[in-house]
């Protein structure tokens, strides 16, 4: 089972290419999420900052993006500080990390109906707000009242923090909210999350929102994407594509542990042995063979001649039982992804016999290890007492 956590964790390398119909798959069951995202409560943090920021005059779209990403380091040295949180980003490379939580849940934002304006990019928000400030300013410098044009006519926005009327109403945080500052939901904010998920147009009839209404104690048994349907009565709608991810994933699984038996030159057993297990497996025994190469691709119409030609083939010699064909097969699908300097396959440069108890790629969750703490995150928030 540590093999298979391993094998399924966020950032698992993709090299056999099938990443667009992992990312399609997760897309449509766990719309708003990503594998960098860790902790629910930066669907909070984010806004907070940003609405403050909206406030401050005098900012140039340069500097109202420096400031967010200072504060957001100050996070990190807050969130260290405290010694007892967990799951923080910038947990273990500190303020130098690469992607900011803003930059990691925008989209999420954008796909809840946090943030107003889809289209928008993050920088495209901080000119837009600095436009609106400076326009401000130079009315109020001319002794001009603000017309009505420049006010927005949505109810929530009249009574929202934001300045610019481009977030939706969200629960006021703390006074001095980040001196306090946690990791954890509260209720009001869990109960908002929740909400934004199941009704938001863009997420209402996903996976992950139906998860929402769920047990909570049933959602926190489920130990892996493949159990989900185990554990819970999916409803008709939402099913088919779940188990037509489940199948994919069960369908390719076998072809990421074939990588490892030839990246390992057959010296770790590990693969070996779970190679064995798969052949034997229900999902082979039962189902390869009336298996749709096509069927993911054509549903989440991907156009992508060479993957389907991979996929296809991986089939065919796999009922050949021809393992010589297999092995050349994927050997020459990551030198066509990489190139023959760059592949892993027989380089020393890139993986030698040292690495051979470190597998690569493996079952395929679609995010589910980040949606769990998602889930859980709200649980726990919904759990807390009224305030």
């Amino acid at each position: 089972m540590a093999v298979l956590d391993a094998l399924s964790a966020p950032g698992a390398v993709d090299e056999l290419g099938i990443g667009q119909i992992r990312d399609g798959f997760a897309n449509k069951l766990f719309p708003g999420t990503s594998t960098l995202q860790t902790r629910a409560k930066y669907f909070f943090i984010v806004p907070y900052i940003l609405m403050e920021l909206e406030k401050r005059q005098g900012l140039s779209p340069k500097s109202f993006l420096g400031e967010l990403e200072r504060i957001e380091g100050d996070i990190i040295d807050l969130f260290k500080n405290k010694g007892n949180i967990v799951g923080y980003i910038g947990e273990n490379s500190g303020r130098n990390i690469k992607r900011k939580p803003s930059s990691i849940y925008w989209s999420g934002l954008k796909v809840f109906g946090f943030f107003r304006h889809p289209s928008l990019s993050i920088e495209g928000y901080a000119r837009y707000v600095c436009s609106v400030n400076q326009e401000m300013l130079n009315q109020i410098m001319l002794g001009k009242r603000l017309s009505d044009d420049n006010q927005n006519d949505d109810e929530d926005a009249h009574k929202c923090l934001s300045v610019s009327g481009l977030w939706y109403c969200l629960p006021p945080p703390e006074e001095k909210w980040l001196e306090k500052i946690d990791i954890e939901l509260s209720r009001q904010e869990a109960e908002y999350l929740k909400s934004r998920i199941t009704k938001s147009e863009h997420s209402k009839d996903s996976l992950l929102a139906f998860m929402c209404n769920c047990d909570a104690e049933t959602v926190r048994s489920i130990d892996r994407f493949s159990n989900i349907g185990s554990f819970l009565d999916i409803p008709v709608h939402i099913k088919q594509e779940y188990e037509m991810a489940r199948r994919f994933s069960d369908f390719v699984y076998g072809a990421n542990i074939r990588y490892n038996v030839i990246l390992t030159d057959r010296q770790n057993k590990k693969p070996l042995e779970m190679w064995d297990d798969w052949v034997d497996s229900f999902f082979v025994k039962q189902s390869f063979a009336s298996y749709n190469a096509d069927e993911a691709m054509n549903y989440l119409r991907i156009n992508n001649p060479r993957l389907r030609r991979f996929l296809n083939s991986w089939k065919e010699n796999f009922l050949l039982q021809d393992e010589e064909a297999i092995d050349d097969l994927i050997i020459k699908r990551e030198i066509e992804l990489k190139g023959r300097e760059r592949a892993k396959i027989r380089n020393p440069e890139y993986y030698t016999p040292a690495d051979s108890g470190t597998l690569v790629g493996g079952k395929l969750n679609y995010r589910f290890g980040n949606v769990y703490r998602l889930l859980d995150d709200i649980f726990s928030g919904l759990e807390e007492p009224h305030a």
